[in-house]
């Protein structure tokens, strides 16, 4: 089931994105960004959180903060359906770009952003922190079709 994310899915988030990220968010940052006006939808099966994506939008545009399935649910489709599912609220808000970053090998999620139309558009330096490594973002971007 997809539904709209709320500030009571945080301790199920953090369960996500410890199994999903190797540097995860803090229930902290969770909560700043809910308090910051981000938004999201959770993928929920048997009862329990396996996805997420959290989103913030500003002025016609939409940066996707975070997003995640459970390492158990990957490569099922969950993903995409989230994906999917943000892509089409966003259309019908008028929003007219979308941007995220991605770890440059995490091969998987470029491939899926491929699939769905994203471009590649950039690449940040040592964005990503994990254990005693930095990891270069490739940034990838969207333009939506408003209808």
């Amino acid at each position: 089931m997809l539904r709209q994310l709320t500030a009571q899915d945080v301790p199920q988030l953090l369960k996500v994105e410890s199994a999903c990220q190797l540097a995860p968010w803090s229930d902290e940052v969770f909560k700043k960004c809910l308090e910051a006006g981000s938004t999201g939808w959770v993928m929920e099966f048997n009862g329990n959180i396996i996805g997420f994506i959290l989103i913030l939008s500003q002025v016609d545009e939409v940066h996707i903060l975070n997003f995640g399935v459970h390492p158990l649910h990957q490569h099922q489709g969950w993903g995409k359906q989230l994906l999917t599912h943000m892509l089409q609220n966003i259309i019908n808000q008028g929003e007219k770009f979308v941007y995220l970053e991605v770890r440059r090998s995490n091969h998987h999620a470029i491939a899926l952003y491929e699939k769905m139309g994203f471009n590649k558009v950039g690449e940040r330096k040592d964005y990503y922190v994990s254990l005693d490594q930095r990891e270069d973002a490739l940034v990838f971007a969207k333009r939506l079709i408003i209808k």
